[in-house]
């Protein structure tokens, strides 16, 4: 205890704790509550605005009258409803898949699935039955700027890992090259959180299928939001589902909801169910959030406009604060952030916008390197031009105040 004492000491001394910020509203309206004063919010993950749409509160409330609160069991047990078929059913649909799987959360779902699908040698001699060929081991091949959940899923696959750097094909392909003979799984965000940049996924799929290699897309951020039917990162560049594709998305974005999915071929959605770990032993998902996350996304399908606008939005706040002189990165998701690099300058920057009724919090170590801290704003539907020029108002007072832009 003494170690941690003092290094939460040194932590604090250094201005690197992350602040929490406690609402007393509905946490994904554009307008919230904060001690006692409204807030404009430029952090939600909500980015089709469906979070408190009247439909999917609606159908949340309804599903609580008739299923209660809790799944009050895992899924394999008791937790299973119709709402969570229909809802695996609809993800599949999206997706462009044979089946989809669904688990508590996203973060789940891609540990579920490398640890189950590095496992299979072991599973199968532990069950007991034997398979006809040899199965080698797996090596899982990694984006180095890959979201936690990914690296946590490939340390705990206890297997052999290898890292390529960020969206370079040359260093995928050294690294496939270099494990030939393997069976590979190469994993990446197709749009990378932190960066608000989207993985070259179509030179990523003809690399993986040249090795042999099977592919797992964490479209976390792009479902919902990217591809002409918002269909997600494979449709936004034209690459069709195929089976050695392992789509993995999320609810607790687009859709306003929680809970991750893992969309495939049905041998593999099957298979998961079993072998992965974090949905064998977890308690499921309430249907109350499934009725609503099924809601969403019938409401996202019919209402193509919310994508449009999102991204509209997007372009517009990152085009103005690129001409007041900030340093803005990625490009064509609702992610805009804004790097600042010094922890201090951007926690400054952060708080003088609250301050100002603004919630755009600093990112700083742990969820990026030291020096590389960044005022990441996130764009939504709910978000009217007005709300828009306030942020860009805000900006320019606060950096100016801060010293980061002239």
């Amino acid at each position: 205890m003494q170690a941690v004492s003092e290094f939460m000491q040194l932590v604090e001394e250094a201005g690197a704790m992350p602040p929490t910020q406690a609402m007393s509203s509905a946490t994904a309206d554009p307008v919230v509550q904060i001690d006692g004063r409204e807030v404009l919010v430029f952090c939600s993950s909500n980015y089709l605005g469906l979070a408190t749409h009247p439909e999917v509160k609606r159908a949340v409330v309804d599903a609580v009258e008739k299923y209660g609160l809790g799944a009050n069991g895992s899924r394999l047990i008791s937790g299973t409803t119709d709402v969570h078929l229909a809802l695996e059913a609809a993800t599949a649909r999206l997706k462009g898949t044979e089946a989809a799987t669904s688990f508590p959360t996203g973060f789940m779902a891609n540990t579920g699935a490398i640890t189950g699908l590095a496992y299979l040698p072991f599973f199968a001699r532990m069950t007991g039955f034997a398979l006809g060929a040899a199965v080698p081991e797996m090596v899982v091949v990694s984006d180095e700027l890959n979201h936690a959940s990914i690296i946590e899923g490939r340390d705990a696959a206890r297997g052999r890992h290898a890292t390529y750097r960020h969206c370079d094909m040359r260093s995928l392909e050294e690294k496939l090259a270099a494990h030939r003979g393997k069976r590979l799984l190469v994993v990446t965000d197709a749009v990378f959180s932190m960066d608000g940049d989207i993985a070259p996924v179509p030179e990523i799929v003809a690399l993986s299928r040249a090795y042999g290699a099977q592919l797992l897309l964490d479209d976390a951020h792009g479902s919902g939001v990217l591809g002409r039917n918002g269909r997600g990162t494979l449709e936004h560049f034209g690459v069709d589902p195929a089976p050695d594709i392992l789509q993995m998305g999320t609810y607790s974005k687009s859709y306003g909801a929680i809970g991750g999915f893992v969309a495939t071929d049905g041998a593999t959605a099957d298979y998961l169910r079993v072998a992965a770990r974090s949905y064998m032993f977890s308690g499921a998902v309430p249907a109350c959030v499934a009725a609503g996350a099924l809601k969403a996304m019938e409401i996202a399908e019919r209402e193509p406009q919310r994508r449009v606008r999102v991204l509209r939005n997007r372009d517009y706040v990152a085009h103005e604060l690129r001409g007041l002189g900030f340093e803005v990165i990625g490009d064509g998701t609702p992610i805009v952030p804004v790097v600042i690099g010094d922890d201090r300058r951007a926690g400054q920057m952060a708080d003088d916008l609250l301050a100002r009724g603004l919630l755009a919090p600093c990112v700083r170590w742990p969820a990026v390197a030291r020096g590389e801290s960044r005022i990441r704003i996130t764009l939504t539907a709910a978000h009217e031009r007005s709300h828009l020029d306030r942020l860009l108002e805000g900006f320019a007072a606060a950096g100016r105040r801060a010293g980061a832009i002239a």
